[in-house]
């Protein structure tokens, strides 16, 4: 596959100003130091628990949000230094769909306005841009008939499909995922996340998904970016993350997604983490996960882990990573902390 976008060392602080002339007396280092690639067709899941800067990394790709510093590539092109007349260019080929799909839908306008909008404000005419309206809310599995309707006529699952028509109406490659299926229930983001993997495979898509829940990302993702407090903690295929995940934090995270068989979740051992997340505006020296790790040594405060190679396939950020069938519990020769 070759690369489609391309992201090195991607920083965005956001300064915290106090006093009466507001002096910055800090940053809140949302993100700090990503680096990813996502090929062509390729769908890239980014987990973490909330707080960890996957909204703020996946808005910063497009610009939504002025990164502080790194670099961002779409297609080999200079994402960071592009004006404002070719990023709106560039953002024809980089669509985003929201977590919300009752907030990022203008409630005045009616369903073929809202789709077809995108397509007006880059230069093509009404008919035109009516009629690929209609095209597109079929292909999202609306009716296009409806498309003089407005969003407070449909449910969640259906708005949130009216979103992602309108992300297509330019014909991207690349479509940014902001947990799409965060604010549906369970019946309705199965239908979802198998739309957007039809529509994949339809009209040559690449994703980044973002997401919390992990049990989704697994169904969608080609590979999966673990992230903890700004930083990439882990990266993989889906299959070596979910089977030998060798991050500490990785290991938590998968500890506490339900296992649907009754049996093996009354008996199984989960990993609970201590403390609470600490703040993004002070974080940690070394590991940003050290505080909260069972199993951190004097290094882990001293020196920041690089993301290398593991494994063919896996990158850890972790001086002590893992081995392959090893758990956490296995490591610290305890049952504290399980139950």
């Amino acid at each position: 596959m070759s690369a489609l976008l391309e992201v090195d060392d991607l920083v965005t602080h956001f300064p915290i100003r106090a006093g009466l002339f507001k002096r910055t007396v800090g940053h809140v280092h949302a993100v700090d130091g990503v680096s990813l690639t996502v090929n062509e067709r390729e769908t890239v899941g980014v987990v973490g628990e909330s707080g960890c800067g996957k909204t703020t990394f996946g808005r910063s790709l497009l610009r939504l949000i002025e990164p502080t510093s790194g670099g961002v590539r779409f297609r080999g092109e200079d994402v960071i230094g592009a004006n404002k007349d070719r990023m709106r260019e560039l953002r024809a080929q980089m669509q985003i769909v929201f977590q919300d799909p009752y907030a990022s839908l203008n409630p005045r306008m009616p369903i073929s306005d809202i789709v077809s909008e995108p397509l007006r404000i880059h230069g093509t005419s009404k008919g035109e841009a009516v009629k690929r309206a209609g095209e597109l809310l079929a292909a999202v599995g609306l009716l296009p008939e409806h498309g003089n309707r407005y969003p407070h006529e449909f449910s969640g699952g259906q708005r949130q499909r009216i979103g992602i028509a309108r992300a297509l109406a330019l014909n991207p490659s690349l479509i940014v995922l902001d947990e799409p299926v965060s604010a549906l229930d369970v019946s309705v983001q199965a239908q979802v996340i198998n739309l957007l993997e039809d529509l994949q495979n339809e009209f040559d898509l690449a994703y980044l998904f973002i997401a919390h829940d992990l049990s989704v990302v697994r169904h969608i993702s080609d590979r999966v970016v673990v992230m903890y407090l700004g930083r990439v903690c882990e990266v993989a295929d889906s299959a070596t993350l979910y089977e030998a995940p060798s991050h500490p934090y990785t290991q938590s995270l998968l500890s506490a997604v339900p296992v649907p068989d009754p049996d093996i979740e009354r008996s199984r051992r989960r990993i609970v983490l201590q403390g609470d997340i600490p703040s993004p505006a002070n974080p940690p020296s070394g590991c940003r996960f050290r505080t909260r790790c069972p199993i951190v040594q004097e290094k882990c405060a001293a020196e920041v882990p690089p993301l290398v190679t593991f494994s063919p396939g896996q990158e850890v950020a972790c001086h002590f990573p893992l081995k392959a069938g090893e758990t956490l519990l296995d490591r610290i020769g305890s049952v504290d902390l399980a139950h």
